[in-house]
């Protein structure tokens, strides 16, 4: 054939932008959080700031419900899906299973509220930061659906309870030994149902985010699920951080204090969170701001107090403590992951307080103090001086800061934020396309 002749042709069948105008793609994004911890916000919200504000809508409960209402993003408020059951610093697995006995009726219709929701908003892809009821409603409506989490596995909550059997008998009066027991049989009866639910949320979704250093740098490595339909779906992003950390280390972190605290040259912040039955370590901490007058002890936290002592701020609930952090030689908190992250990202060491029989915390506590940034403390241990003997050992000892340095170079690697909102439009982008 004529090389003019075949020109011609392919100016005749040529496609132009005008024959085929492309679909105009419109994301709407849906964050459905997990409202028991400050944390799941937190990363939520650093994701949603790289989204246009109208392609982001929020729903969560409570006090993170009331935090997410002052953003600029539209925000809806949704039902809880477990209430978390706990006393003097101790998780109680059992009483929570009681208490959320109801869960399976209530569920169905959860899952109807969250299926309205990203009906009555065009939502064209979700996010569920460790809700099951958003993944099922996902998958009814045929959405796709990212699982935001620091754990794929529950198993471990439930040899706790059963442990605490042990030896009990002989160590504790009847009454007690009765009531763990019953609390045992009640958590092995539900532990093949809870395991089966968790097991099909994991396969409902399309894809798992772990806000997290890869393996075996991870802070939640032993609480990731170790089977490949799991594993295939992980895609570790590094930290989430509500804010950037390149601004707030650039930035006068001075200014969060109030000028009388600004001659103290050793500073403690102590966050505590929410849940009420942290109180002990939050009066210990009291105790401790006594015996230490020469350190400034910041709390963050919704716990108040009579105390006025001149080394003493509290400061009460913050969207963005990265600044009180930043003005700290030490950070006691709960070993909650997106703390531990964030606390990574900024270089600090910590002194970690789990609740007790909190598996998730007690597993980062370890981790942590394995990766040499972190010592570990119980709550039986906070009155007896060793919460005292601790502070002053961290404080004096600088391997842990040297260690912390080490992961936040890693840690610092990562634009976890730009990846999550990759992945997350490329999902909308797939069933908008044609």
């Amino acid at each position: 054939m004529d090389d003019r002749v075949l020109q011609q042709d392919i100016k005749n069948i040529q496609v132009t932008s005008s024959n085929f105008p492309c679909k105009e793609l419109k994301h709407k994004i849906y964050f459905s959080i997990n409202g028991e911890g400050y944390g799941h916000s937190s990363r939520c919200l650093a994701i949603a700031k790289q989204l246009g504000r109208g392609e982001v809508v929020l729903g969560s409960y409570g006090y993170v419900f009331n935090r997410l209402k002052n953003t600029p993003y539209t925000t809806v408020e949704i039902s809880p899906e477990v209430s978390f059951v706990g006393k003097d610093g101790n998780f109680d697995i059992g009483l929570t299973i009681i208490k959320n006995s109801s869960w399976p009726v209530a569920i169905n219709q959860i899952i109807r509220e969250e299926k309205k929701i990203m009906q009555n908003y065009g939502i064209t892809c979700v996010v569920s930061d460790s809700r099951t009821a958003p993944v099922f409603a996902a998958n009814k409506l045929g959405l796709p659906c990212i699982l935001l989490t620091n754990q794929t596995t529950f198993a471990p909550f439930f040899d706790v309870e059963i442990n605490d059997l042990e030896g009990s008998l002989i160590e504790k009066p009847f009454r007690e030994w009765l009531r763990a027991g019953t609390k045992a049989v009640i958590t092995n009866a539900a532990e093949p149902f809870v395991l089966k639910v968790v097991k099909d949320w994991l396969k409902a979704t399309d894809e798992i985010f772990i806000p997290d250093l890869p393996p075996p740098y991870s802070v939640g490595l032993p609480l990731y699920y170790n089977e490949n339909f799991v594993k295939k779906k992980q895609r570790f992003i590094g930290p989430l951080l509500p804010w950037s950390w390149k601004l707030i280390v650039d930035s006068d972190y001075r200014k969060f204090l109030p000028v009388q605290y600004h001659n103290f040259k050793k500073r403690i912040v102590c966050t505590l969170g929410g849940h009420k039955y942290r109180r002990p370590l939050f009066d210990a901490v009291l105790n401790l701001a006594k015996r230490m007058p020469e350190v400034l002890f910041i709390v963050l936290g919704n716990f108040t107090s009579d105390v006025n002592l001149p080394n003493l701020f509290l400061v009460g609930f913050v969207d963005n403590p990265a600044g009180y952090y930043l003005n700290a030689d030490l950070v006691i908190n709960q070993a909650g992951h997106s703390t531990a992250m964030e606390l990574i990202t900024l270089g600090l060491p910590m002194l970690v307080v789990p609740d007790t029989y909190q598996v998730e915390q007690e597993s980062n506590a370890k981790r942590l103090c394995e990766l040499g940034i972190a010592t570990k403390l119980s709550y039986k241990e906070l009155n007896n001086g060793a919460l005292f003997d601790q502070v002053q050992h961290m404080l004096n000892e600088p391997a842990y800061a040297a260690s912390a340095k080490d992961i936040t170079k890693l840690a610092r690697s990562y634009i976890a934020e730009e990846e999550a909102v990759r992945v997350i439009r490329d999902y909308s982008e797939r069933i908008q396309s044609y």
